[in-house]
């Protein structure tokens, strides 16, 4: 119980800095988009690079983590998208979003900072996996998805090669991977950081967390709150926070029979918020993105007591 006091009420009170920083105009959009950047391009690589180093500490990739993660966020993926159309209709582009929607989290934000201060440095190996993986999903899976289901109306067929290039571009090009597969590389070389590197990069890594959260909480501040409890932004938000999360236990404990540690673990980071990328990738496309908004909002405000419930029930 004293993790709710210690880790996610000071966690969720940094999100709510960030938010009603922004609500109460001390810092605009511009400024939002300009902390989210700092947090994306220089904060969060120097975490994940500095933790991905330490993970040589603690075990071992299980990559039967991953078999059980993402076993769940299928199935939950299914229901979002076909159930999502038998209800609410809506074309392929749009139930692939409510796909999305239902299993990206907000992990580099939010989940490497909350495993961290929860679990400890042991924790930072299976969440990195996590992390990692869910920008693949969307990075790749999201834009496939999105090119793919363009109305043919459009185009009379999908240039895959483009999308494929476009695509490898996205991943090669992105920070969080960059810096995982840079660490990797000074495992494996088994290179030491020069002193001044080692002590700019943890010094960034300390900063991290706080920032990363306050710019979360920035982000969602500059969402339409517009139609919150509209049936299907709703129904995302649920099946995001609280069906993953039982869906991901059941697979992790009973289907692949992982450790406890990696059970919580998982568990814990399905039920984070719906991530800020998916309205990301909805609004380049232009398609569904005051849903997605509304079950971001919905999913943060339902996330603080799923998240404290299980941290309690799972500790």
């Amino acid at each position: 119980m004293d993790k709710v006091f210690t880790v996610v009420m000071p966690l969720f009170a940094m999100i709510f800095a960030g938010y009603w920083i922004v609500r109460l105009e001390v810092i605009g959009t511009e400024t939002v988009k300009g902390l989210v950047g700092v947090v994306f391009w220089l904060f969060l690589p120097c975490f994940i690079f500095i933790k991905t180093l330490g993970t040589r500490e603690h075990g071992e990739l299980d990559w039967a983590l991953l078999g059980a993660y993402y076993l769940a966020c299928l199935v939950t993926f299914m229901i979002a998208a076909v159930g999502g159309r038998l209800i609410w209709g809506g074309n392929a582009r749009v139930a692939g979003l409510r796909g999305l929607t239902s299993i990206s989290g907000v992990v580099g934000y939010m989940g490497l900072p909350l495993m961290v201060m929860a679990f400890g440095d042991e924790a930072a190996l299976p969440t990195l996996m996590i992390t990692m993986a869910d920008n693949l999903v969307i990075l790749a899976g999201g834009a496939l998805i999105m090119e793919l289901t363009e109305p043919r109306e459009a185009q009379d067929k999908p240039d895959l090669v483009r999308v494929l290039l476009t695509t490898g571009k996205s991943i090669i090009s992105n920070p969080l991977i960059l810096a995982v597969a840079l660490a990797a590389l000074c495992i494996a070389l088994q290179w030491q950081l020069p002193s001044p590197l080692q002590i700019f990069a943890t010094q960034m890594t300390n900063a991290t967390g706080p920032l990363a959260l306050v710019a979360l909480g920035a982000a969602f501040a500059v969402h339409r709150r517009q139609n919150l409890i509209k049936g299907d932004s709703l129904a995302l938000a649920l099946l995001k926070v609280v069906l993953l999360p039982v869906l991901v236990f059941v697979s992790a404990r009973y289907g692949f029979g992982l450790s406890d540690f990696l059970v919580k673990i998982a568990v814990i980071m399905a039920a984070l918020p719906v991530a800020v990328k998916v309205f990301f990738l909805a609004s380049r496309y232009k398609t569904y993105e005051t849903e997605v908004s509304s079950s971001m909002l919905l999913s943060a405000v339902m996330g603080i007591g799923v998240i404290s419930g299980l941290l309690v029930v799972l500790d």
